[in-house]
């Protein structure tokens, strides 16, 4: 860690440098504000589908009517494990001060993401080298508030992601201050672990944060043998156990078990979830091309028949494992059930499957998972061509910034180890996962933006000197 602090300690605090560019950083921010209500505007939010419907708003107004954490509308109300508790606490509060207002919600989400856009910019102006750090944090600030049009586009959505991206940049800004603060690291240390456990009080899947957390702070101590580094660990994991310890005493007192977090299907208490057909799916799937036509049976039975028909023959490896696939899925549609007997019919397929490709399985369609999610999804289906060049032509400069910014940093600072490994754990977990959904890979962005930042300022600073070389005149923003 004494690499690190060396590198983020600088007698330009990134307060002063907030307090310098007031005026740029505010005309930034007047511009993310309206490109946030711009997609509202023009993506107005379907409060009836979707998590929003079934699981985040209807438990939200329960909250706010007194009838405890639970998913159903009608009585009696009975306890849910459906979703971890934070959004919906988060939308029953913005309601219980402005009403039943979801554009209430969406005003609160805007400027959490607008923090978020300060977060991002502290954690480019630590990961920077000194002549680049003010730079680089108000270019990475910009970036975020302005160009990453995915992050815009949840801040209008009634779901979890904007919440959870902001918890993230928190317990990474505040694992960084613990990292370069030795008086009183352990204290946010402590704080760090808070934050994290609240992340995953709002998506399970902020597990994964912890997770890198852990692990770096873990491989420090490893070398370095620190009583100081095994106190931070300490303090981390006890602030994020303590975080989320009500939940899960809330849970063993609701159902008489152990659910640290929530149900994994997001399923009633006894729902049957066919494993092995998720299994099948994870045999071909590599983007959000065919989620409607695969998960409703799974995930909300009862409701949609299969259409075999609609799913295209590259998915298949033979005539035949398709009409063996049609008729299983014609078993299905005879109940609108799944029975353990059909979940076994499809764990046959799936074996035999992996059985003839194993590098397929386990190689070539993680590859093409990254390569969708990291794209912003759909990035191998040609019929959605146009979309496609404006998602990758929006998103591959960030991409390609943030990997030349982690190369640039990668041997002078060990913040550009920790951040990695947040994004390398979470894509490596969603590249084996069998819903490639992309708004579970938004976490990493703002970190990739960090970095991205750090480029961008070489680049700027590379273009301003060859303008004085040639007589031109420049004016750098740092």
């Amino acid at each position: 860690m004494q690499k690190f602090a060396a590198d983020v300690t600088s007698e330009y605090k990134f307060r002063a440098f907030l307090k310098s560019y007031r005026l740029p950083i505010g005309a930034v921010f007047l511009l993310a504000v309206f490109l946030r209500l711009m997609f509202w505007v023009i993506f107005p939010p379907n409060l009836t589908s979707g998590d929003a419907g079934l699981r985040y708003l209807p438990t939200a107004v329960n909250i706010l009517n007194g009838n405890g954490f639970s998913l159903d509308t009608m009585p009696p109300f009975q306890p849910s494990e459906a979703c971890v508790p934070l959004y919906p606490l988060f939308v029953a509060a913005v309601y219980a001060v402005f009403g039943v207002e979801p554009f209430a919600v969406v005003a609160i989400q805007i400027i959490l993401d607008l923090f978020t856009c300060l977060l991002v910019g502290f954690v480019s102006f630590n990961l920077a080298p000194a002549q680049l750090k003010k730079l680089s944090a108000f270019l990475s600030l910009m970036i975020y508030g302005v160009f990453s049009w995915y992050t815009l586009y949840w801040t209008g959505r009634l779901v979890t992601e904007t919440l959870a991206i902001f918890l993230t940049m928190l317990t990474i800004a505040l694992c960084v201050s613990a990292m370069k603060n030795g008086r009183r690291s352990l204290l946010l240390w402590f704080a760090a672990g808070a934050s994290c456990g609240l992340a995953i009080l709002t998506r399970p899947d902020s597990v994964l944060l912890a997770a890198a957390v852990v692990l770096f702070v873990s491989i420090s101590l490893l070398i370095r043998r620190s009583w100081k580094q095994t106190f931070s660990i300490l303090s981390f994991c006890l602030a994020a156990a303590l975080t989320l310890a009500p939940w899960i005493v809330r849970n063993y007192l609701a159902f008489n078990k152990f659910q640290p977090l929530a149900s994994e299907w997001a399923f009633p208490e006894g729902g049957f979830m066919p494993t092995n057909y998720l299994y099948w799916i994870k045999t071909w799937m590599i983007d959000e091309t065919y989620f409607e036509a695969v998960f409703a049976q799974a995930f909300l039975p009862g409701t949609k028949p299969f259409e075999p028909e609609k799913l295209p023959d590259d998915i298949f490896d033979s005539v035949e494992e398709r009409q063996r696939v049609t008729a299983v899925m014609e078993k299905y549609n005879q109940t609108l059930y799944f029975t353990p007997e059909i979940d076994d019919e499809f764990r046959l397929i799936s074996d035999e499957r992996v059985k003839r490709s194993p590098l397929r399985f386990f190689v070539t369609l993680p590859l093409k998972r990254t390569a969708s999610l990291l794209t912003t999804g759909f990035a191998t289906r040609p019929q959605h061509n146009k979309m496609l060049i404006i998602r990758i032509l929006s998103v591959l400069p960030i991409i390609i910034g943030g990997i030349a910014g982690f190369i640039l940093c990668f041997r002078q600072s060990s913040l550009a180890v920790f951040l990695l490994s947040i994004i390398f754990i979470r894509t490596i977990f969603l590249a084996y996962h069998y819903a490639p959904e992309t708004r579970y890979i938004v976490e990493v962005y703002p970190a990739m933006i960090a970095a991205c930042g750090v480029s961008a300022a070489l680049l700027w600073f590379g273009i301003l000197r060859r303008f004085k070389k040639t007589g031109a005149n420049g004016q750098m923003i740092a």
